[in-house]
């Protein structure tokens, strides 16, 4: 396959660049030193590999090596070279001075090619966004400050105005949307309802006189799976503080929670100095304070960390700690973990010795993590779990925290090998690979509430869930299970 350098660039210009700011199939690609890069996580479903290959021309073989990991196919028998930059991340290469007409025009175009991009990152207003999806954090920008206030877990939402109305009612995810749970007590200025609310993201609108509406000082908004639009609010659980430095103009707070976003989390100025309430899912996040452009960590905090290129940084932890555990091991001079939850840094966090091996204890949110230890430089899956994903060197160990779901096959016994694939994984045909337990095979989990579709492969054969009676047809007119989570 052969690609067309002037379309390359179109799709660039056309863009805005967005992939400085977004993480999608759409935003893969970026130009580096006359080179043209994708950056593809192997986690995309079904869907977002199509628009990959729609967006940046790529043929179905090489989409299906990339996510089988089939990188030596690529570097063989493609223009493309792949490399593996985490455990569940590729990176493709293209020397666009392959494609290009002439020596002199290729020389000419590469050299103005940072200005021209420059040109259209500079037409861009909106560099920075983020997929809501993807969110580990959320804060609301409201324009009525008093529209929401939570204090003490306690939620106070305030609709104003309305005063012909003759009843207003709250509903939003936190009371299963009852057209009737939560009415709206009448004041003189609008509508206030109070309630316990936990920490987290909650969707809600007002139902006035019957008529469902969003709130109109929310402009925080999104589609739900009947593409119905909600506002969307966060109920805080931290708020981060720094005191004093009054005299200066501008205070931000970065950190692994925003992907070190410099200028995205600007701090409300304070009495005392400045703060910036903010929803955190449970997970352990390092960060700083940006002071007029000046890094520095949190004089608060005394928990902070070595990122492992020298830098240190603020730590925070929100939920419960957990204690990784390697055993044995006892020669060994360091030992490291490493996973998806510190982004495969192989410096940062260091474990500690024991009687019996190495432990470490971290905090990490509900959800699919993987897992390595780093023992003296050689990466190893943890031996004790037997739950892993992928094959051969790539494999890593699996750590479903606070799962609420078990896939479940019966029977099989003479399998060797059974993995769950499905669109909450890409349909990968090497993750997540089951366990057997007696007569069954069980996979723990944690799956977003909504509907998912999914297959076993038992020894390499694809089959339908014996044990649900759901399912639907798929485009190979072979069928997929379907799953509800709540």
């Amino acid at each position: 396959m052969k690609i067309n350098y002037l379309f390359l660039l179109a799709v660039f210009l056309l863009k805005g660049y967005d992939s400085f700011s977004q993480n999608g199939p759409e935003n893969a690609g970026r130009m580096d030193k006359g080179q043209f890069v994708l950056t593809i996580k192997l986690q995309w479903n079904e869907q977002q590999k199509k628009t990959l290959a729609d967006n940046f021309d790529l043929d179905s073989l090489l989409i299906k090596a990339v996510f089988n990991k089939n990188l030596q196919f690529i570097n063989d028998s493609t223009s493309w070279k792949a490399k593996l930059v985490t455990p569940d991340k590729v990176e493709l290469r293209k020397d666009l001075s392959e494609t290009l007409p002439g020596l002199s025009e290729k020389d000419e175009i590469l050299q103005n090619l940072d200005k021209i991009i420059l040109s259209a990152l500079n037409k861009n207003t909106n560099i920075f966004t983020h997929d809501t999806d993807e969110e580990k954090y959320g804060i609301n920008d409201l324009k009525l400050s008093k529209a929401f206030k939570y204090t003490d877990s306690i939620a106070c939402f305030y609709l104003p105005s309305y005063q012909n109305a003759g009843r207003v009612y709250l509903a939003g995810s936190f009371n299963q949307w009852s057209t009737m749970q939560q009415p709206m007590e009448k004041t003189d200025s609008g509508w206030v309802a109070c309630m316990k609310l936990p920490p987290g993201k909650h969707l809600y609108k007002y139902i006035v006189d019957g008529k469902w509406i969003t709130d109109p000082n929310n402009p925080n908004t999104e589609k739900d799976q009947n593409r119905m639009i909600n506002s969307v609010i966060f109920a805080y659980n931290h708020v981060f503080s720094l005191k004093n430095y009054e005299d200066k103009k501008r205070v931000f707070v970065a950190g692994s929670f925003n992907n070190w976003q410099n200028r995205e989390l600007r701090m409300n100025e304070t009495h005392n100095g400045w703060q910036l309430p903010m929803f955190l899912k449970e997970g352990t996040y390092t960060y700083k304070y940006i002071v007029d452009g000046q890094w520095i960590t949190d004089p608060d905090n005394p928990a902070k960390r070595n990122d492992g290129q020298g830098n240190m940084n603020s730590v925070i932890a929100i939920g419960d700690s957990i204690v990784f555990e390697l055993r044995n091991y006892k020669e060994a001079k360091q030992v490291v973990l490493a996973g998806s939850f510190n982004n495969w840094n192989p410096n940062e966090l260091v474990m500690q010795p024991t009687r019996n091996g190495w432990q470490l204890p971290f905090v990490i949110g509900a959800g699919n993590h993987e897992y390595k230890f780093i023992v003296d430089g050689t990466w190893m899956p943890d031996p004790h779990n037997p739950f892993t994903t992928g094959t051969g060197e790539f494999t890593n160990s699996f750590l479903a925290y606070n799962p609420n779901y078990i896939f479940q096959l019966h029977g099989f016994t003479h399998a060797k090998t059974v993995i769950v694939t499905g669109s909450f994984n890409g349909w990968s045909a090497t993750d997540y690979r089951l366990i057997r337990k007696g007569e069954e095979w069980i996979f723990p989990i944690f799956l977003e509430p909504g509907r998912h579709t999914y297959k076993y492969i038992v020894d390499g054969e694809w089959i339908l869930d014996p044990g649900n009676e759901l399912w639907e047809e798929n485009e190979f007119s072979t069928g997929n299970s379907v799953l509800w989570i709540e």
